[in-house]
């Protein structure tokens, strides 16, 4: 996808979700997403990944990662985000919690990888919000430090959440508002002000570094996806002329021609459980 819009189809992941991208230290693209094999029970709902040698004109096949010393009663990770470090390792954030959603609030954790298939967990949590969850995080290194965005989803798991309408106003979610976070090292992070954008602006996404911005890639809207910039991680411009981003929860990467790798999570397949439960889409199929 260009900056003017231009955009081409490179390839479809079938039965995945909230996806993720990056370029690895060998120069190899990767692609980590939540996984639902039709045919295997064991790797349903996990993250896998995919690898591309030639900027994502072809993908392996999808490998559901494996994670060292993770804590007994965690939930296997979910919502992944990958961000290359300096040191050539790849880290991956992502939601988790103990026990079920009403038994323990979702928090952002980590591992980190050397080839991005066997992950080690990194102990205690990367953010968290006392009586409130935090899930879908982006994060990117930017200038030396990480950024951490996550979306306001108020006191429920999501802002559609219909137990939202009998909370008070402050346990709502904010539309158009964003945590912020940022760490030296990328495993204590501080909360700083949250981030604002009008016209329902969702911060579920991803965020680059480019150059001597942050690029974030994010959900709704009046186009059904935005792309944004800020030079202080603070003030956001959102880029108008972008184009139309592909599905929801997008995951984005430049590519060496300046063009960016955008994966979205696209609509229910017809006839699908999901699709039936959400009804018919509100215009033609894209």
């Amino acid at each position: 996808m260009t900056a003017g819009g231009e955009s081409e189809r490179l390839a479809v992941f079938e039965r995945a979700g909230v996806p993720t991208a990056a370029r690895l230290a060998d120069g190899r693209l990767c692609v980590a997403h939540q996984h639902f094999p039709e045919d295997n029970e064991i790797d349903f709902d996990k993250v896998a990944v995919h690898f591309s040698s030639d900027e994502g004109r072809t993908w392996t096949k999808a490998i559901v990662i494996r994670l060292k010393n993770f804590p007994e009663g965690m939930r296997f990770p979910f919502d992944p985000t990958l961000v290359p470090l300096s040191d050539g390792n790849v880290r991956l954030y992502f939601t988790s919690h103990r026990g079920g959603f009403d038994g323990g609030r979702p928090a952002i954790y980590s591992a980190v990888s050397r080839d991005a298939i066997e992950f080690t967990f990194e102990p205690g949590v990367r953010f968290g919000i006392e009586g409130r969850p935090v899930i879908d995080c982006a994060v990117a290194l930017h200038r030396g430090v990480f950024h951490l965005f996550s979306p306001d989803n108020g006191a429920g798991m999501q802002p559609r959440d219909p137990r939202n309408d009998d909370r008070d106003a402050s346990e709502r979610p904010k539309p158009g508002t964003g945590y912020h976070a940022t760490s030296k090292d990328g495993l204590d992070f501080t909360r700083q002000s949250d981030v604002q954008l009008g016209n329902r602006r969702v911060w579920l996404g991803n965020v680059q570094s480019d150059g001597d911005v942050l690029r974030f890639f994010g959900t709704g809207g009046p186009g059904g996806g935005w792309v944004a910039t800020s030079a202080n991680a603070e003030t956001w411009t959102v880029q108008e002329d972008f184009g139309r981003l592909p599905g929801a929860d997008p995951g984005a990467v430049k590519l060496k021609d300046g063009s960016w790798l955008v994966a979205g999570t696209t609509p229910p397949r017809p006839g699908t459980p999901s699709a039936q439960r959400r009804g018919p889409p509100p215009g033609p199929p894209r």
